[in-house]
């Protein structure tokens, strides 16, 4: 397995992983995506490959804040594709996110999950994250 910076041409494997997600996405969302988070100077977007092909990716993004002295990241999305979930792919990825933020000099990272998935909540706890609040959202229109 290799975890790199992505790259334009993983916007399909990228699309199909959100869907998998659950947040279903044409390639062309996922290549203009993937577009703005490599040209941002707060995010950071990788991808992990196996036997050359994408299987997972996680987002970094990387921000002041005002209730800390050092920056804080944020995982700002995380996939595995489901054939290859349970073999280190996530872990892999969480852990060069974990890096990435120490190399900021983020003192904290942080990342929101839907309460309806179990098994992420018990992967986050397995790899040292800890439940601290709540997240509430609102779409603007």
């Amino acid at each position: 397995m290799r975890i790199r910076d992505a790259r334009a041409e993983d916007a399909g494997a990228i699309a199909r992983l959100l869907d998998q997600l659950g947040y279903p996405s044409s390639t062309e969302a996922a290549a203009r995506r993937v577009r703005e988070l490599t040209s941002s100077e707060a995010d950071r977007l990788l991808v992990a490959e196996v036997d050359g092909e994408v299987v997972g990716f996680a987002g970094v993004h990387v921000s002041l804040a005002v209730e800390y002295d050092q920056p804080a990241a944020k995982l700002s999305a995380i996939a595995v594709d489901e054939a290859h979930r349970r073999r280190g792919v996530g872990e892999a990825l969480v852990k060069a996110a974990v890096q990435e933020a120490r190399a900021r000099g983020c003192g904290l990272i942080f990342l929101t999950t839907a309460e309806r998935r179990a098994d992420a909540h018990a992967f986050y706890a397995a790899l040292g994250f800890e439940l601290t609040g709540r997240r509430y959202a609102r779409t603007l229109g």
